[in-house]
């Protein structure tokens, strides 16, 4: 980006200068990323490579490392979407209305263990789980109950389901908004759909093999957008922070994020469609972790190596090259104790996401390290989000760290070895693939001891834990959920059973028996199903007594 006169004058001084404090002191630290990437003292002209145009270019234009629409901010702030979802659909229904009240722009549920693995309340296996870590989606009246008097028509709401619950549990709410007069060409959302959150994010209960799951998110993908159904929905969310959650490095999230995109692209080429199709309504969810330039190339990086992959890979047309995602701060690197240092830690984190070009975040609650989040703290996090987009005038430029030696070379750096680690992961096959053969639960198991080894050793500091370290045995002001969940979800599907046409489910049930035995896309009988009043247990039953169930190698 410099001439070579210019470049060579440079590297002359920088020698001279590099001379002159080569025996200064400096503390006796790795000077290194989180990803250990060794970090010199200084970066000059003589670190950034290529051209402007090439590398870097203007907002809105390829390789979009600078933002993906032309006027980012300056032209509409990021959407601030907070998590949601505790004791009832009635209970969430109200935080999302206190939310929204205060600021909200997009909604977001997170659903119990049950839904979220296909289990009804009354089965004996997970019935205390009943929304004590999210809103519990079990039929059609709970989400009735979720969406009362909540603008859905109008405001983009996030159902944070994966495959194995996406079909019966995203059916229900567009039949529910069918219900309510409301087209679903017209509905705008996000379901996760992720076959890796479901997997090596969160270990599974008595899900179906990898290629099955690997199925269904296609089949939600194929049905919802390039059968134009739901052509708003983005349905499918690579959900890199999950698995960053369980140890991996910054690298291994992209690494993993973009090998499964592969994958559910290849599938769905293989079907017949083509690539532009579907492939602009595809999203991502990404970690805003500790390393605050680190994850700020990375983000920069990302927008790049989707760009090439979706341009010289796959052929997509310019305009759908774009990498749009969502970010939300890292829920592993607060901490229990002194809870409201968990401020300060997401505040900037919510600055790397912001500075980075997202177009979604989520702010976590301070308390998030004991309990779900209390009122009190989820509007902390929320005007979190507020006092950087109206009092911190970051919004006034795009991309305003553009431009930095280290930024740049960073950049390059990240996107360099992240092209390696999906050369490496490739290598073993399709993203099913991959884990059936338990390599990336080997990934993630060595990450994860890696980084409990330096925080243990100190090597990764964290306050309150391993330096200054303080009790957290008298913490008392804890948000509990709703007891009485249980009682309550149970009733509401006992009341839904009594109502429906149990022998006109039936045969709906025993249609979907035959789909997934022939193996045709499950979308359109899961619809028929849970407009019938079926429940998310009985449709995922289905799956199981048809594929099997499966038992994750995590000895491997």
């Amino acid at each position: 980006m410099f001439d070579k006169e210019e470049l060579e004058k440079i590297k002359i001084e920088y020698e001279k200068w590099d001379k002159e404090v080569e025996n200064q002191k400096e503390r006796n630290i790795k000077f290194e990323t989180d990803s250990g990437i060794p970090i010199k003292r200084l970066y000059t002209p003589l670190d950034v490579k290529g051209t402007y145009l090439d590398k870097i270019s203007f907002p809105g234009q390829p390789p979009y490392t600078r933002g993906v629409y032309p006027t980012m901010y300056r032209g509409r702030l990021w959407t601030m979407r907070l998590f949601a979802g505790h004791g009832t659909p009635e209970e969430t229904n109200k935080r999302w209305k206190y939310l929204y009240e205060h600021g909200e722009t997009g909604f977001s549920a997170a659903v119990d263990a049950l839904t979220f693995n296909g289990i009804d309340p009354t089965n004996p296996d997970g019935a205390p789980e009943v929304g004590t870590s999210g809103v519990p989606l079990y039929c059609i009246d709970s989400m009735f109950a979720l969406t009362e008097g909540i603008p859905i028509d109008k405001v983009s709401v996030a159902l944070v389901v994966e495959p194995f619950t996406s079909a019966p549990v995203c059916s229900m709410y567009f039949n529910m908004a069918r219900m309510r007069g409301i087209d679903m060409k017209q509905l705008m959302g996000t379901t996760q759909n992720d076959i890796l959150t479901m997997t090596v994010g969160y270990i599974p209960y008595k899900n179906v093999p990898p290629d099955h799951i690997l199925r269904l998110a296609c089949d939600f993908i194929e049905w919802t957008v390039p059968m134009k159904n739901v052509p708003k929905w983005h349905p499918i969310n690579f959900t890199g922070y999950n698995y960053r959650e369980g140890g991996i490095d910054a690298i291994q999230e992209l690494g993993f994020v973009f090998a499964s995109a592969c994958s559910h692209i290849d599938n769905l080429l293989e079907r017949g469609w083509k690539i532009d199709d579907f492939i602009e309504r595809l999203a991502f969810h990404l970690s805003a972790h500790k390393d605050f330039f680190e994850e700020i190339a990375k983000y920069r990086a990302a927008r790049r190596i989707w760009y090439k992959l979706m341009k010289d890979r796959y052929g997509a047309s310019e305009k759908n090259c774009r990498f749009r995602f969502h970010i939300q701060t890292a829920g592993s690197s607060l901490t229990a104790q002194t809870p409201l240092v968990n401020i300060i830690r997401t505040a900037i984190q919510a600055l790397e996401a912001t500075l980075g070009g997202c177009q979604s975040l989520h702010t976590n609650s301070y308390d998030e390290a004991i309990c779900l989040p209390s009122e009190e703290a989820a509007l902390i996090a929320l005007r979190t989000q507020q006092v950087i987009s109206d009092e911190t005038r970051i919004t006034n430029t795009i991309d305003p760290l553009a431009g930095s030696y280290y930024v740049e070379w960073l950049t390059d750096e990240v996107e360099e070895r992240v092209w390696k680690y999906m050369d490496k992961i490739e290598k073993i096959g399709s993203i099913d693939k991959a884990l059936s053969s338990g390599w990336l639960y080997k990934e993630m198991r060595d990450a994860f001891h890696k980084r409990r080894k330096r925080i243990e050793s100190g090597e990764e500091i964290m306050l309150g834990v391993n330096k200054f370290p303080v009790s957290y045995d008298d913490v008392t002001d804890v948000f509990r959920t709703n007891k009485n969940a249980i009682e309550i979800e149970v009733e509401r599907i006992k009341k839904l059973k009594a109502r429906r046409d149990n022998a006109k489910l039936e045969k709906i049930l025993d249609k979907l028996r035959n789909v997934c035995e022939k193996e045709e896309n499950v979308m359109p009988v899961v619809m028929e199903a849970t407009k019938e009043g079926a429940t998310v247990g009985e449709i995922c039953d289905i799956y199981r007594e048809i594929w099997g169930i499966w038992e994750p190698p995590l000895a491997i």
